[in-house]
């Protein structure tokens, strides 16, 4: 019995028929092929005639005439390959519970029963390697030597959604073009939920699924599955056979039935059962599910015990725009997790502008950047206050008021996380092209912390790159328009201010270098134009900086000075105003100030120079004596004039350079040279005593021609005598009218002295009815002709009761320029400080004395 049963001839009461291997009763004729009765103990040999060519008709009487001896071996032999392929039938029969339909054993059984007896190397070939095999489920998809069994482990691990990609082609190749149990089987396999809601199937694929579901819609035990796979196959509307499928399904008793149907139906409540199943993967397929669903059970359990991975498959998957609840639900969750989610929320929030949130949303976002921003990576926090900077593309109008404040509570919480982020990271962060948009709603809060990270010796260098590519960056953005080059002058506005926010706050000694290396190797960027801007008008306003200023914009030095040459035409007042601080020093300025100067200006001007190279020469002697050397041939130049009475003060001025020159030389012989001369090779004292030498020789000639002139001029002094009269004449009419204008000269100064007067007055005395306030004496700008806001309230009510503007801007030191100025950096203060702006408002309409 045992040899029977290994042989695979007896299946119950029936016995396999050797002709046609079909089970059959025995000890009777085969009814299929019509073999006659063959006992089962003979049925290896009985396969081995069959093989041979016998007769069917003639089989049983072969067999029963065949040799005990010869019966033996080849019934032997069949039980030895009957036992590999059973080998083959216990990998099936593994396989087979991880399958929905039953029998594909019992087919690989008789596939193989079909073929047997076969040689034995023949087997050997078809079943290498032959043993032991793996029990994985995925070698035997992809590496057993049986084509079936191959088949099945493929259908398995669809089945399981962990099919490689020739187990799944194997499959989709059984959809299109197999038929029977192994068809349907593929069919259920691909569209099972574990290959997801909606599996990658092609138009073919689909129309065949269809059509295999629809034939085995009436099958009891297949039916709710064919019709899942009906409905995952299809994107037309369910027929009313397949919906009745699902609703059996969906009340069976099978649970995997119910899930699949339930996902089919969209049923939540039966999904949301799944989130406690034992199965890890069932309950986060059925979490991703009730996400892309935005059901209202997940979220609310997601917000009461879900934890960080709960929270980032919610995210995954989650619709846009999120269900109601959702983001409430994960804000709470991120609150309550390490690293708050920063990234995952991130993404979840870029799906659409912070805009676009509702009010009670932004507010949510807001709370939640209050409580987690700051001590978020500096560029993390960064990226957030960009998104919920950045407005919609198709909107864009201000935000509201509302709107606003959550921003700003964004980048008020993104200025402490950069603040406390390591250097490394500011520095990241400071190179985000999106730190433009920080720096474009920098308000005065936020510009007080630039100037501490710009000051910061290892970070700084970044932030001052930053700022300086702010107005680029910022076209880039959009944040705002173009700016014309071909304005004169264009308002620096929040660029400049940003600038010289920086710039003026402590430290100031500290950002010198760092700005000079970023200025030169940003020297020719767009938008400069602003950043010059600025810089002239705090090189105008604040005298003591101008060398600091100028070392650190040197790469701006030529734009600098063509705004210096434009407000100020006396190449003289020019001079004074910047030999000490040019940074390419005296001689430079040497050049300008003697640049095609008129002789009768040229004495003035040598005067400053030798000034200048005084104080020069200790530190620079060769600098000082270059320039020295260009004065020298300047004034060699003016004495060949061929105007006498420049001449004659010309002479004077030799005179004087011949009594300094040597004081002077003696200093450059005596000073050694510094590093910062190595470019200058000698000290140029022998071209100063050769233009010397020249203008001595021509001062000579010159005296020796005017006394031949004087003996001619005695001959003409008769002549000259009634003329003189007539010029005296002229010269007391002359003098009457100068007296004239005297008298009126001082009238009009006596005016201007009273409206000076007046307007001192109105300066010193002029306090309001009122009694004052804390904020009224709080100084805000202490370097400024208004410190305080009564001081500004005070000029405005001096204009008011009329006293001469010009006189009240001469007695505090302004020009129309800084007074704009001034009360523009007022103006930008009251707007934001409301306290201020009602104060100001009380003050000018309170009563004044």
């Amino acid at each position: 019995m045992s040899a029977l049963l290994d042989s695979g001839v007896r299946q119950g009461a029936e016995v396999r028929c050797p002709g046609c291997i079909r089970f059959i009763p025995a000890d009777a004729a085969c009814p299929h092929c019509l073999c006659g009765a063959i006992p089962p103990e003979r049925h290896g040999s009985a396969r081995a005639l069959v093989k041979s060519g016998v007769d069917r008709f003639a089989l049983a009487a072969r067999t029963a005439a065949l040799e005990p001896a010869q019966v033996a071996v080849l019934e032997a032999r069949y039980a030895r390959q009957w036992g590999a392929v059973q080998r083959l039938a216990e990998d099936a029969r593994r396989i087979e519970p991880l399958l929905i339909q039953r029998g594909f054993v019992r087919e690989l059984e008789d596939s193989w029963a079909l073929i047997l007896p076969i040689e034995d190397a023949a087997l050997e070939e078809m079943l290498a390697p032959f043993s032991p095999m793996p029990d994985s489920v995925e070698w035997l998809a992809n590496k057993s030597p049986d084509p079936t069994l191959r088949l099945l482990g493929a259908l398995a691990c669809v089945h399981q959604g962990s099919g490689s990609r020739d187990a799944r082609f194997a499959v989709s190749n059984q959809v299109l073009h197999g038929e029977g149990r192994v068809a349907v089987e593929a069919m259920l396999a691909m569209t099972r939920w574990r290959n997801g809601l909606d599996p990658r199937l092609s138009p073919e694929e689909r129309e065949r699924i269809r059509t295999l579901a629809l034939g085995v819609l009436h099958v009891p035990e297949l039916s709710a599955r064919a019709a899942v796979a009906w409905t995952r196959a299809s994107h037309e509307p369910t027929p009313a056979n397949v919906t009745e499928a699902l609703h059996r399904g969906l009340y069976g008793s099978d649970p995997d039935v119910r899930f699949e149907c339930a996902l089919c139906l969209r049923d939540e409540m039966e999904v949301s059962q799944a989130l406690d199943s034992s199965d890890a993967d069932l309950a986060a397929f059925a979490r991703r599910v009730l996400s892309q669903w935005g059901s209202r059970r997940l979220l609310a359990r997601l917000q009461k015990d879900g934890d960080a991975a709960f929270a980032k498959e919610v995210l995954r998957e989650l619709p846009t725009p999120p269900p109601e609840g959702a983001l409430e639900a994960l804000l709470t969750v991120s609150l309550r997790t390490v690293g708050s989610l920063a990234d995952e929320l991130l993404s979840f929030a870029k799906r659409r502008p912070f805009r676009e949130w509702g009010l009670e949303d932004q507010r949510r976002w807001a709370r939640w950047a209050r409580s987690v921003l700051s001590d978020l990576p500096a560029e993390t926090a960064l990226d957030f206050f960009s998104w919920a900077a950045t407005p919609p593309r198709d909107d864009p109008e201000p935000p509201e008021e509302e709107e606003s404040e959550a921003m700003w509570a964004f980048l008020e919480e993104t200025v402490h996380a950069i603040d406390r982020g390591t250097t490394k990271d500011r520095t990241a962060c400071f190179g985000e092209s999106e730190f433009a948009r920080f720096l474009h709603h920098s308000g005065v809060d936020e510009q007080r912390r630039l100037n501490d990270w710009a000051c910061d010796m290892y970070s700084g260098e970044a932030l001052l790159e930053a700022l300086i590519l702010f107005p680029s960056r910022a076209r880039h953005l959009g944040l705002v328009p173009d700016i014309s080059r071909t304005e004169k002058h264009p308002d620096p506005g929040h660029f400049g201010r940003l600038l010289m926010a920086i710039w003026e706050g402590p430290g100031q000694h500290l950002l010198v270098a760092p700005l000079s290396r970023v200025v030169r190797s940003w020297r020719s960027l767009t938008g400069s134009e602003l950043f010059v801007e600025a810089v002239w008008r705090r090189f105008q306003s604040h005298p003591a900086e101008r060398a600091a200023l100028l070392t650190a914009f040197a790469a701006w030095r030529d734009r600098l000075w063509e705004h210096q040459c434009e407000v100020e035409p006396d190449a003289l007042v020019r001079f004074q105003t910047w030999w000490r601080v040019d940074p390419e020093g005296l001689y430079r300025q040497t050049e300008q100030l003697l640049d095609r100067v008129p002789v009768e200006a040229l004495p003035k001007r040598l005067r400053a120079l030798w000034d200048a190279a005084e104080e020069v020469v200790g530190t620079r002697p060769r600098t000082a004596s270059l320039s020295v050397s260009k004065g020298a041939m300047a004034l060699r130049n003016g004495l060949e004039s061929r105007d006498a009475s420049a001449r004659d003060v010309l002479d004077a001025e030799l005179e004087h350079f011949e009594s300094w020159l040597p004081a002077f030389e003696e200093r450059v012989r005596a000073t050694p040279s510094p590093q910062e001369e190595s470019n200058i090779h000698r000290d140029f004292l022998d071209d100063t005593h050769n233009a010397l030498r020249m203008m001595r020789e021509r001062r000579e000639r010159r005296r020796e021609d005017e006394e031949r002139e004087r003996q001619r001029a005695i001959d003409r002094q008769v002549a000259e005598s009634r003329r003189r009269d007539q010029e005296r004449q002229l010269e007391a009419q002359r003098r009457e009218a100068e007296a004239l204008r005297a008298r009126q000269a001082a009238e009009r100064e006596q005016q201007e002295t009273l409206s000076r007067v007046n307007a001192q007055r109105l300066l010193v005395t002029l306090q309001p009815r009122v009694a004052l306030k804390d904020v009224d004496r709080e100084v805000l700008f202490p370097e400024s002709a208004f410190p305080t806001l009564v001081d500004y309230a005070r000029m405005i009510k001096a204009m008011q009761q009329g006293a001469d503007v010009m006189k009240l801007f001469e007695t505090l030191g302004l020009t129309p320029a800084t007074w704009a100025a001034q009360a523009t950096a007022w103006g930008q203060v009251m707007v934001g400080r409301m306290d201020l702006g009602m104060r100001f408002g009380e003050l000018l309409t309170a009563p004044w004395e």
